[in-house]
């Protein structure tokens, strides 16, 4: 007998694992990685658990989701309901090829406001073809009897009626459990965020002809929106660079500056006629002033294998570019 956890890396898909392999069950976990790279714990909870860990894509089936989910948003731009289908349908095909005899999750009935409500997941189950295959320890009372509890392949008593968000009775087990490590709270759905909401609804109303690949750009730097449609990021700090400079390759061109410190730019595709402009905006807060004015500048230009170092000459003073508060109206976090 194999169970697959679907493994966030929170505390209570790992709870719910341990109770699984209380009762005997080999268990294989399961994590979900966003297009947008959020950060997570699976790796350190698997080992935790002592059971392997697969990892799977939500891919550009996701961003489709995102962009026109069957079953609506939340209260922002989360599709929850058509994003938990998709999820559960990816796993079903992961139980197949490991030949694993149903799905766990750390689900909470009434944690989540749109996902999990009682009603909710049955529809859910239904959509993905999953129906009494997908055992929800922490709720497992509350819920109507799986196939493996009717078949007597998990005791029932062994699980938890809990409801609610509490975090408390999750805390306890975690102690009881002598868990070396215990996940922080997670925020919540990324797209929640009110600063990264921001930068997914530009994505998915001005960039419909944009790689979905271009999503994984969005967690990192400071994000510009000009009128056209231009989109630039600037990085934040070296950390930021490092990760736009792996994650542009293919799909954008990066400006470095060359003989001073200041952000790297990016550029993702397709990029505008006036980048070099843009360029030269974005970097002359931090050039040393001039006494005749605007001075020109060295950049590196990297676009995919290829890079070159190229001297920018000033724009016309006129630019909006040059402008600080162009800039400022224009952020999007």
């Amino acid at each position: 007998m194999k169970g697959l956890l679907l493994l966030s890396g929170g505390l209570d898909s790992s709870l719910a694992g341990r109770l699984i392999l209380e009762q005997g069950i080999e268990l294989v976990a399961l994590h979900l990685e966003s297009p947008f790279g959020c950060e997570n714990t699976a790796e350190t909870m698997a080992a935790e658990l002592g059971i392997p860990l697969l990892r799977r894509p939500k891919g550009d089936a996701f961003i489709d989701i995102l962009k026109k989910p069957e079953f609506g948003y939340g209260s922002v731009v989360n599709p929850c309901i058509d994003c938990r289908i998709l999820m559960f349908s990816i796993a079903k095909q992961v139980l197949s090829e490991i030949q694993a005899n149903f799905l766990v999750t750390g689900e909470v009935v009434g944690q989540r406001p749109m996902s999990q409500k009682r009603d909710t997941l049955y529809v859910i189950d239904q959509e993905a073809g999953m129906e009494g295959e997908i055992l929800r320890p922490l709720s497992a009372r509350l819920l109507p009897e799986t196939r493996m509890e009717k078949e007597g392949l998990i005791d029932r008593r062994k699980l938890f009626g809990w409801a609610g968000r509490s975090r408390k009775p999750q805390l306890a087990l975690a102690r009881k459990f002598g868990f070396k490590t215990i996940p922080s709270p997670a925020g919540g759905c990324l797209l929640t965020d009110d600063h990264f909401r921001e930068r997914v609804t530009d994505f998915i109303t001005l960039d419909d002809g944009r790689d979905k690949g271009h999503a994984s750009l969005l967690r990192h730097g400071r994000h510009y929106r000009f009128e056209d449609s231009t989109w630039v990021i600037l990085g934040r700090n070296e950390k930021d660079n490092k990760a736009l400079d792996e994650k542009i390759t293919g799909l954008g061109v990066s400006f470095h500056p060359e003989g001073f410190n200041g952000p790297s730019i990016f550029f993702p595709d397709p990029v505008p006629a006036h980048m070099e402009e843009i360029v030269y905006g974005a970097l002359l807060p931090y050039i040393p002033e001039h006494p005749q004015g605007y001075t020109p500048m060295t950049v590196k230009t990297v676009w995919g294998d290829h890079s070159h170092f190229l001297t920018l000459a000033p724009p016309l003073e006129e630019s909006p570019f040059l402008k600080e508060e162009y800039w400022t109206n224009h952020l999007r976090h």
